[in-house]
C-alpha cells in the first residue's frame, strides 16, 4: 500500500510540474512572437526586444573553464557517473555560470546585457567525456573507463545576440552638475597646498583669504573646471537590459532567431503536456484500481 501511495504521489508531481513547465513555455512563445523588435537608441524604457551582435564589455574578455576558449558568457556542468546496486546514474558534481556584463550592439548603439538571472540558449554546445574530473584533453572515443562527463556552453564576440528583458537608460550628470564636482575637487586640491593659496590670491598681503579673496578663489576654480568640461568628451547614456521582476516578462537571452526560438518553446510546450497527459493519466488509473 505504501509503494502504491508513493506512485500515485509521484505521478501527480510530474502531473502538475509539467503542466506548469509547459504552460510557461507556451506563454513565453506568445511573448517572444508578441512583442516588437526595437532599435536601442530609439527603445523605450520597460519591457523590449533587442536584436544585434554580441561585443565584449570594457572587461577582459572571458576564458571558458573547460576548454579555456575566449568568450563573453560561460555556463558548464560537470558530472561523474555512479552506480549503486541496480541504479545508476549520472551526478552533477561542478557547475558555474559567468556573470559578467557583455555588449549587444544593433547598429543604432550598445546596450549591456547583464545575465544574471537570464535564460540564456546558445547553439555553442558541446558535450563529452573523459577519465578525470577535469578535461585533460576533449575526446569522445574509448568511453569504456569515463566515468565523467562535460558540459559548456558559450557566447563569443560577433554571435547573433536576441535579448528580451527590461530596458533602462541611466543618463549621464548634467554639464552644471560635472562643473560643480569638479570645481569642489580643484577647491579642495589647493587647499592642500595654502601657502601657495596665499600666494596667489592675498590681495591686502595680509597672510589669509578673507571672503572677497575667497570669491577669487571659487572664480578661478570654476573656470579651471569649465574649461576642463570643454576638454572632455560629452558623456553618453549606458543603456542596460536586465531581469523583469514581473514574471509575465521572461528573460532571454538566445543566439537564435525569435522565430526558431518561439517555435522551440512551442514543441517544447507540446512535449511537457504530453506527459503531463500521461501522469495524470497514470495517476486516475491507479485510482479507479
Amino acid at each position: 500500500m505504501e509503494t502504491d501511495y508513493f506512485a500515485l504521489a509521484i505521478c501527480a508531481v510530474i502531473a502538475i510540474v509539467t503542466a506548469i513547465m509547459s504552460i510557461n513555455r507556451l506563454m513565453a512563445a506568445r511573448v517572444i512572437e508578441d512583442t516588437p523588435t526595437s532599435k536601442i537608441r530609439s527603445a523605450h524604457q520597460g519591457y523590449v526586444e533587442l536584436i544585434g551582435m554580441a561585443k565584449a564589455g570594457p572587461e577582459q574578455l572571458l576564458l571558458s573553464n573547460l576548454t579555456h576558449t575566449p568568450c563573453i558568457w560561460y555556463r558548464y556542468k560537470i558530472e561523474r557517473y555512479e552506480s549503486s546496486g541496480k541504479n545508476s546514474s549520472w551526478r552533477s558534481i561542478e557547475s558555474k555560470t559567468s556573470s559578467q556584463a557583455f555588449l549587444l550592439s544593433d547598429g543604432s548603439g550598445e546596450c549591456y546585457v547583464m545575465p544574471n538571472k537570464a535564460e540564456v540558449s546558445t547553439i555553442r554546445k558541446r558535450s563529452w567525456r573523459g577519465r578525470s574530473r577535469h578535461p585533460q584533453q576533449a575526446s569522445g572515443l574509448n568511453l569504456f573507463g569515463q566515468r565523467y562527463r562535460y558540459t559548456e556552453e558559450l557566447l563569443c564576440p560577433e554571435d547573433l545576440l536576441y535579448v528580451i528583458g527590461l530596458f533602462e537608460t541611466r543618463h549621464p550628470p548634467s554639464p552644471g552638475t560635472i562643473i560643480d564636482s569638479d570645481m569642489a575637487k580643484i577647491l579642495n586640491e589647493w587647499k592642500q597646498d595654502y601657502d601657495n593659496l596665499i600666494a596667489r590670491f592675498d590681495r591686502n598681503n595680509d597672510g589669509e583669504i578673507d571672503l572677497q579673496e575667497w570669491e577669487l578663489v571659487r572664480a578661478e576654480a570654476r573656470r579651471k573646471a569649465e574649461r576642463q568640461q570643454r576638454q572632455e568628451a560629452a558623456p553618453t547614456p549606458v543603456h542596460t537590459i536586465n531581469y523583469s521582476p514581473n514574471r509575465r516578462q521572461p528573460y532571454i537571452i538566445a543566439s537564435t532567431e525569435p522565430k526558431s526560438l518561439s517555435r522551440r518553446y512551442r514543441w517544447q510546450a507540446i512535449a511537457l503536456l504530453l506527459v503531463s497527459v500521461i501522469s495524470a493519466t497514470a495517476l486516475v488509473t491507479m485510482v479507479m484500481q
